[in-house]
């Protein structure tokens, strides 16, 4: 271990300059969407799939697979535009709403790719029979034994994504299982453009559809791997490393490139160590103290094999970071007073939160954590309080211990936060204990656009 990394030493630095703001609106996104829809159907259209419907059975199965398979398309295509993580999109809506919303287009591919599926075998079984119809469309016909290959390759994906399979997964599995969604993706768009009705006779239709995707094949390229090249070759090194609780680390990154950095209290990097069995490995870490041109500090709880080797790890060891994301940000707050509410790790980015809120906001601070041995920063966070006009409530032990069934119920949050309502909420912790807060404010008459939580999605 090393000198200690508390939040003053390191904020006595020049902070970095916040990110810039988005433009990106609702009805941007709402137009981009619109248009691809409108195009989509309109291909279907043109090529005689409404004139088919209510035609012979064949016919009718065979337009409703042409549909069906170019929505599923389309729901990839949009899908992946929200894993390339573009600076504007990501700052209007924060990484976690972009993943999310990422989950539940790939549960709507994966529905229309089972229709597709269902509707061809249907028209293709109408002359030839179901057997003889699965056989054709697996690999007798040219590209299907590929694209059958990246259909269950989709399939599986998705799969692994439901709820259940995926807290049955390590993260490092996950994302491997996960990348394989490309090659899938990849595998089945040759059979669009060979086979499918919508573009093999129509020059026009065909040079949108591959130039679309390979737009978003750049795209995807540039801002994955493009920024994965050049967070590689800004490299920062670990300075400190602090004990703070039981299981709980902080780390201190610096370096030069950090100059030239823009990040606010409350974002999060995705960190990963550049040694050996672990350079492949990234993990999202929050902010715990205001972020510097001095050093970015995290603070990590040993939770598993990966976020336990960042809180045993050596000075001096090289470390890169993409980033920063997240809109929980002080930026949120205008002149209102503000609770924020942390609990487990949460406490580091609700820290960095409260540095760059002033004594005009009077923060109140709840502080959740199961035992007293994991309780963290807890005397940075008093004296941040108080220079802002704030305080600080801890509530510890576990859950069957306290005198109240739900300490976020909203008689317990306005017995402790009497002007609730006109208060901010920020709230940084499980995901469980978010969704409690969020009730409770709700219910104690806070407006749902003043409750403001970064939700897990990895």
């Amino acid at each position: 271990m090393t000198r200690p990394a508390t939040a003053s030493a390191v904020s006595q630095a020049r902070p970095l300059p916040s990110p810039k703001e988005s433009r990106v609106l609702d009805t941007d996104v709402g137009a981009i969407i619109g248009a691809l829809t409108l195009v989509v159907v309109g291909l279907w259209s043109r090529h005689g799939g409404v004139a088919a419907l209510g035609d012979s059975a064949a016919k009718t199965y065979t337009s409703l697979a042409q549909l069906t398979g170019l929505l599923c398309s389309e729901a990839g295509i949009l899908g992946l535009i929200l894993v390339t993580r573009t600076p504007l999109v990501e700052r209007r809506y924060g990484l976690d709403r972009m993943f999310n919303w990422h989950r539940l287009l790939g549960e709507a591919m994966a529905i229309f790719l089972a229709l597709h599926i269902a509707f061809s075998i249907a028209a293709w079984a109408i002359p030839d029979g179901t057997m003889n119809a699965i056989q054709s469309l697996t690999g007798k016909e040219p590209y299907m034994a590929l694209t059958t290959v990246g259909s269950v390759i989709v399939l599986i994906v998705t799969i692994s994504s439901l709820k259940w399979f995926r807290n049955k997964l390590s993260y490092e599995m996950w994302y491997f299982v996960h990348l394989t969604a490309y090659f899938g993706l990849a595998a089945s768009f040759s059979h669009q453009i060979v086979l499918g009705t919508d573009f093999a006779d129509d020059a026009l239709a065909r040079g949108f559809w591959v130039g679309i995707h390979l737009a978003l094949v750049v795209w995807l390229i540039w801002s994955r791997w493009g920024r994965l090249v050049v967070a590689v070759a800004r490299p920062l090194r670990v300075t400190a490393v602090t004990h703070e609780a039981q299981g709980v680390t902080s780390v201190v990154l610096s370096g030069t490139h950090l100059r030239k950095a823009k990040a606010l209290g409350g974002q999060f990097y995705l960190v990963r160590q550049m040694v050996k069995g672990r350079w492949w490995q990234t993990n999202p870490f929050s902010l715990s103290a205001q972020p510097t041109n001095a050093g970015l500090r995290f603070t990590v709880k040993s939770r598993g094999e990966s976020s336990n080797a960042f809180t045993n790890i050596a000075l001096g060891t090289r470390v890169i970071v993409e980033g920063p994301y997240g809109v929980c940000t002080p930026d949120v707050v205008n002149s209102e007073k503000v609770l924020l509410v942390a609990g487990g790790v949460g406490i580091g980015p609700v820290v960095s939160f409260l540095e760059q809120l002033g004594s005009e906001h009077e923060p109140i601070i709840l502080y959740r954590a199961t035992s007293e041995k994991e309780v963290a920063h807890i005397n940075e966070l008093e004296a941040l309080a108080t220079a802002r006009n704030g305080k600080v409530h801890t509530l510890v032990g576990p859950r069957a211990t306290l005198k109240v069934a739900d300490p976020f119920s909203p008689e317990v949050l306005l017995k402790v936060v009497p002007d609730l309502a006109q208060r901010a909420v920020i709230v940084a912790g499980p995901e469980s204990m978010v969704k409690a807060v969020q009730r409770g404010a709700k219910a104690a008459g806070v407006p749902v656009e003043n409750i403001h939580a970064e939700r897990a999605w990895w």
